[in-house]
């Protein structure tokens, strides 16, 4: 029987261990128009005449000494990617699944037909050029995938640098509607504040020069008392345009514990009355701050205010300084009514407010906002916790709020004055 020669020439490398089967494979591929560039006596042969040679396919028997079929053809699948054409003896099902999981493309039993051979060959050759397109067509799609995962990260990445740049204008143009109405609010505000420091003042000096010694001081009392709350609603306003200004006047040292205590001690009565039991725990070794004291101390008697009115019939405020780190930091905790969780990231908008008295809205809302306002100027952090109790139940979860402030370069302040407060609402 004659061959007729195949239009493309295989190079093949044969590997057997055994000489007549390997000799008559030799002549069984030479008749078929290939010729043979390597014969191999085990595995670890095979693997290295297929890394030089580079054949088109390599006939492998399974059983060979030193390294076996199995092993042979994963090294080469994996080292050396070459189409491979098992011969071999073995006909059991479980040595074609093994040699097909090591990269064998056809699988022959011995001894092979001519046509047999040439067949596998073809199937061989022609799976594994399929296989390597596979291969890079996966290649490809992952790489493909890769690019549109890092597409789709910037993508997510310019959305947030708008949506932030969009937050930034928004609160930019906010600020500027805050900062002009600030400016006419703070404006009339002490157009109104003045006559009534001056009457006062009047009524202080007028009645220091009484005769009747016991009417006389408690005027004096009652005048010099006006003089003061208008004099803090008259720096108040000084705040609220001190933070909508960019300049900012010169800083001066000053004692946290110090604002804070002054604080407590314009509202002592106030919690008496209201059966506020208040106590204070000052770190006698804060350092000295360094900024404006009485913008602080707006800060201080702003979230005081607001612990009175989430505790209408009473409760317990605690106030505490410490350090932390680099900085100093005050807590005001109260057992009010608390805040929704709904409304905490809506407490520093201005105008915002959640007072309500007798059914009807109470306060303006600026409260925090002023706050936050003052305290970022200062290069510090406000921090507000909070859960309003359920049903409006008397066991209240209450409100915390923490501000934290850059310590000065100025030398600590051993010297704070400060012991502890204790007040009790009784009488």
């Amino acid at each position: 029987m004659t061959i007729t020669p195949r239009a493309k020439e295989f190079r093949i490398v044969i590997a057997d261990d055994e000489a007549l089967p390997a000799e008559l494979l030799r002549r069984l591929v030479t008749r078929l128009g290939h010729r043979v560039v390597g014969m191999a006596s085990d595995g670890a042969e095979a693997v290295a005449l297929t890394h030089r040679e580079k054949p088109d396919a390599v006939l492998l028997d399974l059983r060979m000494p030193r390294m076996d079929g199995f092993a042979a053809a994963s090294a080469i699948t994996r080292e050396v990617p070459t189409p491979i054409v098992v011969v071999s003896a073995l006909d059991d099902f479980k040595s074609l699944e093994q040699a097909v999981q090591a990269g064998v493309c056809a699988y022959l039993v011995k001894p092979p037909r001519e046509d047999e051979l040439e067949r596998a060959l073809e199937i061989a050759v022609a799976r594994f050029a399929d296989l390597q397109e596979i291969q890079k067509w996966k290649q490809d799609a992952e790489e493909r995938a890769q690019a549109v995962v890092a597409q789709n990260r910037e993508l997510e990445r310019l959305v947030s640098d708008l949506r932030r740049a969009q937050v930034e204008l928004v609160s930019a143009a906010r600020r500027a509607t805050v900062a002009s109405l600030a400016q006419g609010l703070a404006h009339e505000i002490n157009n109104a504040l003045t006559p009534i420091i001056g009457h006062a003042q009047l009524l202080s000096s007028a009645a220091d020069q009484k005769g009747n010694a016991l009417v006389g001081a408690e005027v004096y009392e009652r005048a010099e008392q006006i003089v003061a709350h208008a004099k803090r609603i008259a720096a108040l306003t000084a705040s609220l345009r001190q933070f909508t200004f960019t300049h900012q006047d010169e800083t001066i040292p000053f004692s946290f514990n110090g604002i804070i205590q002054d604080a407590l001690e314009l509202y002592r009565e106030r919690f008496r009355r209201m059966g506020i039991e208040v106590q204070a725990h000052f770190d006698n070794e804060l350092a000295v701050l360094e900024g404006h004291p009485d913008q602080i101390q707006e800060v201080i008697l702003s979230l005081l205010q607001n612990a009175i009115d989430a505790m209408p019939l009473g409760g317990s405020l605690l106030v505490t300084t410490s350090r932390a780190g680099e900085h100093v930091a005050v807590e005001i905790a109260d057992t009010g009514r608390g805040i929704q969780a709904e409304h905490l990231a809506l407490i520093y908008e201005p105008g915002f407010t959640t007072k309500v008295v007798e059914g009807r809205q109470s306060g303006f809302g600026w409260g925090l906002f002023t706050a936050r306002e003052i305290v970022d100027a200062h290069g510090g952090r406000i921090k507000v916790e909070s859960r309003a109790a359920e049903n409006g139940a008397k066991s209240n979860h209450g409100t915390t709020v923490r501000i934290t402030l850059p310590a000065s370069a100025w030398a600590s302040a051993g010297a704070e004055s400060g012991e502890p407060i204790v007040e009790s609402g009784e009488d």
